[in-house]
This record gives C-alpha cells, structure tokens and sequence, in this order.
C-alpha cells in the first residue's frame, strides 16, 4: 500500500492523470503574458538537500521572530535567521542531522520543535540550540503535520493511527485507530485543535471529532463516498488541512466535497461537488479551493454559492494556496508565483522563483510572513523573497495622479 500512495501522488504531480483504459497527458497552461504590479527582491538563499516530490506533502516552513525551521528528506533539521545576513554561513543558526527521512514538520511550540520521520519516529529539538530533547518510536511512517496543546502532540501515522504524546516526554498517552482503504494518497491531514477537541479528515472520506483529553470520538460525518469499480476510482482522502471559520469546520474531499459543518454535530450546512487535495484559505467572505484540476474556485461562505472559477493555471500542479495582504497566492509546479483578486478572480500579479541550480523548480512549501515570503524547492533550497511594488505598479500611480490633476 506504501508504494501504491506514492505511486499516485508522483502520477498526479507529474501531470498525468490514470484512466481504465489510458493515460491522459495533462498540458500545462501557457501562461498570458501580462504586466506584474509587485516583484520580489531575492534576500537570502541556503543550499539543504535535493528531495522528491512524493515525499514532500507533510513537510511546512516554521518560524518565530527571529528565525525560519525546515526539514528534508535526508534527515536534515536546520533553523536560519531572517535578516538578510552577509555569508550563507553566517544565515545558519544551527543544523541537526537525523539518521532517517524527515517526512512531516517542522511544527514549533514555544522551546519546542517537532518532527515525524519516514520510519516512524517522532523528535522533538529544542528550536534554540537544536539538541534532540527525545524520540519516541511509533507503528508507522508519520505523514502528519503535528498539533500541539494541553501540553499534548497530536499527530497520525501512515497505518491510520491517531495518537496523543506528552509534550515533555513523548511519551505516548493514548491512540485511535481506523482502517485504511486499500490505495489512498500519500500524506495525511494534519489534525486541527479547537477548545479540547480535535479534528481530522480521514482516508475514508469522514471526518471526525476526538476528544483531546482521551481519544473518545464525539461525532462522524461523511463528505466522501467511494464510488467505482477500482481502488483508483473509489479514493475519497480527505488530504487537505481542515479549517474553522465562524463556528464551521470546512473540508474538502478528493472524489468528494467541499463541506461545511457545526463543530458541535458535524451537520453539514451545504456540501459542494469538488475534488480536491491541497490546502485551501479562507476569509470573512469565502472559500478558495484548487481543484484536482488546478482550477481555482471561490464559493460564499455562509451559502457555498459558487462566486468564480480561474483556469488560467490549468494543469500547472499547484501547490496549497496562501494569502498575501488582500490576495490569494497561488504557486505552480514550474515555479511562477501568482497573485490573484479574491473579488473577480483575476490575475493581479505575476513572478518567476528560481535560484542559482535553475529555472522551473517545483515549490514544495511556503510561508508568507507580511511582506516576506519563504519557499522550500524541489532543489533543497531555502529561499527568502521580499515582495515589492514594481515599476509597472509605481507607473499605474503616476498615471492616475496625472489624471486627476487635470479633472
């Protein structure tokens, strides 16, 4: 089951998308050319380890104030400071070398940084001096971003695991199990803390309330139902981050729906045929969603009544959606960054990521931090960009100035 979820996951990134009887070949869309209103400035860049797509789904960039943590599949755990600083070396804060794949995190907790490892390990570092503060070894691959509260971890396992460590000891307090399907994609839905509950979507297509404080289940409900004669077919993982908004949980279901639902029941208010897999973003007034198509939807929030639909990145294996100030930020697979209007949908900005290794690099994770964004590639780079108004933008000013000057 392990190499048939990376299998798919690798199939679907690649661009080609399994039939019953043939494969399509999925052709990016050719992007319009355009005039970019914002450019990034390149402020710092660090060198870590080369990593396959398949095994990039669990991991994020983490921070505080002063520093950025990240992980990679070889094992590498390392913190860097913002400030632009004169010597990569110099960026470095510290670095921590594990023996296995790092899979899943980092996620940081005040001392505490967390990560989940390819053999099933889940480390804890302390994020100012890197030293190992302990492992604890569980059943299986740990393919979720971890939770942290009430001094707990809440994490899963590859093998349909949940379960509950101490965030001092790692020692493990209690875990619920479920049965897996038979073919699913690779990763897990990292699990959502709110006011001594958890949440989490699972392979089969249900979500789930647990109560934090033991692990008992308060409420299921079902966005998902396999349908199909193959496994491939009758896929249903709830892989995207659940998110709450004005009392709703919102999830999202590949071969699903985009649901939302009472935290206290799980009743569903409104349920939207979409297929998806990555994170979407949610404001006061919408959802925006990518679908297995790398169409882009915005549907209202209280109604689910569908607002727009962008295809311009049709095909172009984008990654989870993030903010930035008033726009919604999308990033494709051959690294071009993208700034769309939430209102219409239309693009607003435009710009290429590349580094010193080459053009076209696939951007596994970002973080935007107010005007700064930081994205980890499929080269192993760590890259720090400032966004700015451009040139175009600073015409578009004057011109309107003029304008007004002679009404």
């Amino acid at each position: 089951m392990k190499l048939l979820r990376s299998a798919i996951l690798t199939t679907l990134l690649l661009g080609l998308t399994a039939c019953s009887s043939s494969t399509v070949v999925r052709v990016p869309a050719q992007l319009d050319t355009m005039d970019s209103s914002l450019k990034i400035m390149h402020n710092w860049q660090v060198k870590l380890n080369a990593m396959p797509v398949f095994d990039g789904e669990g991991l994020n960039i983490a921070q505080n104030d002063e520093a950025v943590f990240t992980a990679d599949q070889q094992g590498k755990v390392a913190a860097f400071k913002k400030k632009n600083q004169s010597r990569w070396t110099d960026q470095v804060i510290w670095q921590s070398q594990l023996s296995e794949k790092v899979i899943s995190g980092p996620v940081l907790f005040e001392s505490h940084l967390i990560v989940g490892t390819s053999k099933g390990k889940v480390v804890a570092f302390d994020s100012v001096t890197g030293d190992v503060l302990w492992q604890t070894q569980l059943s299986s691959e740990v393919v979720s971003k971890a939770a942290i509260a009430e001094n707990k971890i809440f994490t899963r396992t590859v093998d349909g695991r949940l379960y509950a460590l101490s965030l001092k000891s790692g020692k493990v307090i209690w875990v619920n199990e479920r049965q897996m399907p038979n073919l699913s994609l690779r990763g897990s839905s990292s699990v959502l803390y709110e006011q001594g509950v958890l949440y989490v979507g699972w392979e089969s297509g249900k979500v789930e309330a647990i109560k934090a404080e033991s692990g008992k289940s308060l409420w299921e409900s079902i966005i998902a139902v396999p349908r199909g004669r193959t496994d491939l077919e009758r896929m249903v993982d709830i892989q995207s981050s659940l998110v709450i908004k004005n009392n709703r949980l919102i999830a999202l279901g590949y071969h699903g729906k985009l649901a939302a639902m009472s935290l206290e029941s799980g009743y569903l208010f409104y349920a939207e045929d979409l297929s998806g897999f990555r994170d979407f973003v949610v404001d006061d007034q919408a959802i925006y969603a990518v679908d297995e198509d790398d169409f882009i939807h915005a549907y209202d929030l209280s109604n689910g009544t569908k607002l727009w639909t962008q295809k311009g990145l049709k095909y172009r294996s984008l990654g989870d959606l993030k903010t930035h100030k008033n726009y919604l930020l999308a990033i494709d697979g051959l690294g071009y960054i993208h700034w769309i209007n939430k209102l219409h949908g239309t693009f607003e900005a435009r710009v290429k990521h590349s580094n010193d290794y080459g053009d076209e690099n696939t951007v596994l994770q970002a973080m935007v931090n107010g005007d700064d964004i930081y994205l980890l590639d499929q080269q192993g780079t760590i890259n720090s960009y400032h966004v700015e108004q451009s040139d175009v933008a600073a015409f578009r000013t004057q011109l309107q100035m003029a304008k007004q000057d002679k009404e």
